[in-house]
């Protein structure tokens, strides 16, 4: 295996050499160290991926895993397993894990042209699915392998291609979730943004992580340019004035992970943007707005609710997680104070590493859900164990606070 960054990233070289640095110079807050055994960050990531890793994504069944549909979600890899794999690999390259780190890297080869799987990528065009280039796209910055570079492209190009004739056709065969019209697309397209936009809060993580990927493995301002574009339309469309989401334009419920995306979409995209770019303090004031919020509606355990406003929903994990992973980003970036928001991080950190059982499920995740106009039917979704919608969340947590400054010495 290729080690050498800069095969690729000669125009991005420092963003690619620096993408796991910490960006903040202050030190690690008290909050961010100390941890029990059983919440160490880089044992619970181990677990994580042990867990990931037991056989292959799309056939996965771990031991407690407890859905109605199969771990990877059929022919396609899912995008939550995608984050996995993703977060798999920044994890085994903080950690400098060589041999997890190839392991990792090998699981892409069946997905090469001339590869088992080799039409499993760019099959089904959807939001969904075109994330799955994040991962060959991690694989070429920590491998320089141009086959990584080219697959990972093509799946962040697409997103802003015009429509094939044969999209709905393999709509109507797999895939049950939203599909966007035609000539709905050609019109996102003419504004400028994705054909695959939805206006559906968890696109801001889908199309998002994949544009910011693909600016990490070339440096061309054109990838976080559309995401910065995109997360704007998205804040102008959805962005409540507390700062929340609805599920959807027509229905006026603030499901928990839903709105969890949103978080994690910010800072994600915010890392790479600097004061003075054209989206930087649009992006900046809603994801403030947003954490504001949502520290006031934690729960004493550290978690949020189902539906994150209303105190009699569940407490619901994967959400909780995406909250915690968007403060500590938040704390390690300067944006947010930490003596206000890394406790509350901590905090729900650990109510979520509490719910692991001894073979690494996340327990009380919601199952996936699409939005309704009904309060009941929120809170009468089923609650699944080793679910990635839950898992993964967890592994960006491990990431930033494994890569955090160390502690001064006094």
């Amino acid at each position: 295996m290729n080690n050498s960054k800069s095969a690729i990233c000669s125009a991005g070289a420092v963003m690619c050499m620096a993408a796991f640095a910490p960006l903040a110079a202050a030190e690690r807050p008290a909050a961010f160290g100390d941890f029990p055994a059983d919440a160490d960050p880089v044992k619970i990531g181990m677990r994580v991926i042990r867990q990931f890793m037991s056989t292959e994504p799309d056939k996965y069944q771990a031991k407690g895993f407890n859905s109605p549909y199969p771990y990877g979600q059929g022919i396609n890899v899912s995008y939550s397993v995608a984050s996995i794999w993703l977060n798999a690999l920044t994890y085994a390259s903080l950690v400098k894990d060589s041999r997890l780190e190839g392991d990792l890297v090998r699981m892409l080869e069946p997905f090469y042209p001339g590869g088992a799987k080799e039409n499993r990528v760019l099959k089904m065009r959807h939001v969904d699915f075109n994330v799955f280039g994040a991962v060959p796209l991690e694989v070429a910055i920590l491998t320089g392998d141009n086959r990584a570079l080219k697959m990972g492209l093509r799946l962040a190009d697409d997103q802003w291609e015009p429509p094939r004739p044969d999209d709905l056709d393999n709509f109507l065969k797999g895939l049950r979730s939203h599909y966007v019209p035609a000539e709905k697309q050609l019109e996102y397209l003419r504004q400028g943004y994705s054909g695959q936009t939805r206006l559906w809060i968890d696109d801001m993580y889908m199309i998002n992580v994949l544009q910011t990927q693909a600016y990490r493995a070339t440096g061309k301002r054109m990838y976080i340019d559309r995401a910065a574009k995109e997360m704007v339309f998205y804040l102008d469309k959805l962005q409540l004035g507390n700062g929340l989401f609805n599920h959807a334009v027509d229905v006026p419920f603030r499901w928990g992970r839903g709105n969890g995306w949103m978080a994690a979409g910010m800072p994600m995209i915010l890392q790479y943007l600097k004061p003075g770019d054209a989206h930087y303090d649009r992006i900046l004031a809603g994801y403030v707005k947003m954490m504001e919020k949502l520290i006031e509606l934690q729960r004493d355990d550290g978690m949020w609710g189902q539906l994150i406003d209303d105190p009699g929903s569940w407490g619901e994990t994967s959400g909780t997680a995406m909250f915690a992973f968007a403060f500590i980003k938040g704390v390690k970036n300067g944006w947010l104070d930490a003596a206000k928001y890394a406790p509350a991080a901590r905090k729900a950190y650990l109510a979520v590493c509490a719910t692991m059982d001894e073979l690494g499920n996340v327990a009380g995740v919601c199952i996936g859900t699409g939005a309704k106009n009904d309060r009941q039917y929120y809170y009468d979704r089923r609650k699944i164990n080793g679910d990635p919608h839950g898992q993964a969340p967890l592994l960006w947590c491990v990431n930033e606070l494994i890569s955090l400054p160390a502690k001064r010495a006094d």
